[in-house]
């Protein structure tokens, strides 16, 4: 079980972990509050259509490569924060997903790689896929690109659909820090969040690669209200809903139940005692059979 504490950031892009900052970057991230962190990935289906192969010769051998890039070596990380000598922070892979069409989403499932990540998000740019990600694909968290308007049709019914399925809506702020268009899309899908699914299941995720677009938890909380988020709902946008989302995805990739083994020493005396009882002959009051008339 993956033990985390508050406050979260799911969305980090791999870039915001380069070598020459890492250390100023890490630092940064746990003096704000931040104390569960994900590295994020980005896959698109338009990347992973078949091309056109150059011919080989007799006897040389394929290569297979893998649609689903390597999850970010979480290692390098964690060396630092053992150098720092930080406590209680945790570092998570995450991929993002987006895809327009199932032939290729079914590509990308099968692959080795893609089980290697702990957090997956869908980022449908079609109707088609939309509907696809309400009904049947398994993942944890439901995102778009802020550079994009939101052109899906949402509705009351897709929205409780993934609720229903475990799903939370990310709203990353950052792109709202950088640009007026995306802060415009960005505002604009946070009601529809609101007025088709009263903003339940959302959180904030900084959607940063860089460190100078990270901010505080509790600047976060006084932004919620601009997207529609009430006092109670603001709050768990950076705590309680991200680590639904951390749950959900180890029941998804283990199973829908978790179970604790553990062994328990029993005294040997009532051991005995329970087979003696077991032995003695317990008179059983039987109903008593109606009687019919012929």
């Amino acid at each position: 079980m993956i033990q985390t504490n508050g406050f979260y950031d799911l969305c980090l892009q791999e870039s915001f972990f380069s070598k020459e900052d890492l250390q100023q970057a890490v630092k940064e991230l746990y003096d704000v509050g931040y104390r569960t962190v994900a590295v994020n990935q980005v896959i698109d289906d338009e990347n992973t259509e078949n091309k056109k192969k150059q011919k080989k010769k007799k006897g040389e051998p394929r290569e297979i490569q893998d649609i689903v890039p390597i999850p970010f070596d979480l290692k390098i990380i964690q060396d630092v924060v053992t150098q720092l000598d930080l406590k209680n922070f945790t570092v998570l892979n995450r991929l993002t997903v987006s895809f327009a069409n199932q032939e290729s989403l079914h590509k990308i499932t099968k692959s080795p790689n893609y089980k290697k990540f702990h957090i997956i998000a869908a980022a449908p740019t079609t109707h088609t896929a939309f509907a696809f990600t309400c009904g049947s694909f398994e993942a944890d968290i439901f995102t778009f690109n802020p550079e994009n308007k939101f052109g899906l049709r949402l509705g009351r019914k897709f929205y409780n659909q993934l609720i229903d399925r475990g799903y939370h809506f990310e709203l990353q702020y950052s792109h709202a820090i950088k640009d007026s268009t995306s802060r415009k899309n960005l505002i604009h899908a946070s009601h529809l969040f609101h007025s088709f699914g009263k903003s339940k299941n959302v959180f904030f995720s900084s959607g940063a690669d860089c460190p100078m677009y990270i901010r505080s938890p509790y600047d976060i909380v006084n932004l919620g209200f601009i997207f529609g988020l009430n006092e109670l709902q603001c709050k768990n946008a950076i705590s309680h809903c991200p680590r639904k989302v951390v749950v959900n995805s180890v029941g998804r990739r283990h199973g829908k139940s978790v179970m604790f083994v553990e062994n328990i020493d029993r005294d040997t005396e009532q051991d005995v005692m329970m087979l003696e009882n077991s032995e003695e002959e317990v008179e059983i009051d039987q109903p008593k059979h109606k009687k019919t008339k012929i």
